[in-house]
């Protein structure tokens, strides 16, 4: 069983390590940012580990299919993601075998459906099962909604209210729940773009003309950032000439060379010409 799910979704990862525990299964982690959040989280106790529930992925090999849950990331089709890895079967620890269930424990984000059909596509080539949202109850958002941000704001009573993260209708709406709630008026709430700047005095805030440079970097083309014309620089002398890379391998105690020199060319000149 692997199940793929958001590592920063502590709740969710909590309710797969109880159930495992119910079901007398071992527990691994897979994927960087999901060991690093585990990890953490373990260390603030905002999560509780069952005993002798989690085991190193190095050892999923000593138990049987049926008594492990892999806990991974890439349920968005991410490159290079955990998930993604297993299901073109590029992952050192873990093979899909046939029969195999996969539970997406997320929704995609808008933008990365292709990804995410692409992955289950995959996984089903590999011969695995896959269960997500459309099928079955497996997720929920872990956005707030309305009531909750009515909750938080009761709670804390802002003199102030700046949403971010979402599209500029989303933010008014933000807006919206706290003025009807009468903690705080329009001019109390206040909305920018990315990049503007808020100045606060005396206790009174105020949205400015002024603005930081918060766009994307891009390094390609002519709109470049600030390590742009390294970049660029290198990519225009791979281009004009080409990459020739040599690879040598030394024995480390007595210094000689262990094999015969691998020679890589790219755009550089045709293996046949050489």
């Amino acid at each position: 069983l692997i199940v793929s799910t958001f590592s920063t979704l502590i709740s969710r990862i909590q309710q797969i390590l109880n159930v495992s525990k119910r079901l007398n299964r071992k527990v691994t982690f897979i994927g960087r940012s999901m060991v690093t959040t585990v990890e953490i989280s373990i260390a603030l106790k905002a999560l509780v580990v069952p005993k002798d529930t989690v085991i190193d992925a190095r050892n999923i090999s000593k138990y049987p299919d049926d008594k492990i849950v892999i806990v991974c990331t890439g349920s968005q089709g991410e490159d290079n993601a955990a998930l993604t890895r297993i299901a073109t079967g590029e992952h050192r620890q873990v093979k899909i075998k046939k029969g195999d269930l996969v539970i997406l424990s997320s929704s995609p984000i808008p933008g990365n459906e292709r990804s995410v059909s692409g992955l289950m596509d995959n996984l089903f080539r590999a011969g695995a099962k896959v269960i997500y949202q459309k099928l079955m109850d497996v997720h929920t958002s872990g956005h707030a909604y309305k009531e909750d941000l009515k909750l938080m704001l009761s709670l804390i009573k802002p003199q102030y209210l700046i949403p971010i993260h979402g599209e500029r209708h989303r933010l008014m709406h933000h807006c919206q729940i706290i003025q009807d709630m009468g903690i705080a008026d329009e001019e109390h709430c206040l909305v920018v773009d990315n990049g503007q700047i808020i100045e606060f005095d005396k206790g009174k805030g105020r949205v400015t003309n002024k603005r930081v440079p918060a766009s994307y970097v891009m390094v390609d083309g002519l709109g470049v950032g600030d390590i742009g014309n390294i970049v660029l620089r290198d990519r225009k002398a791979m281009a004009q000439d080409g990459i020739f890379v040599i690879i040598v391998t030394v024995d480390h105690e007595t210094g000689e060379i262990a094999t015969s020199p691998d020679i890589i060319s790219r755009g550089f000149i045709y293996m046949r010409e050489n």
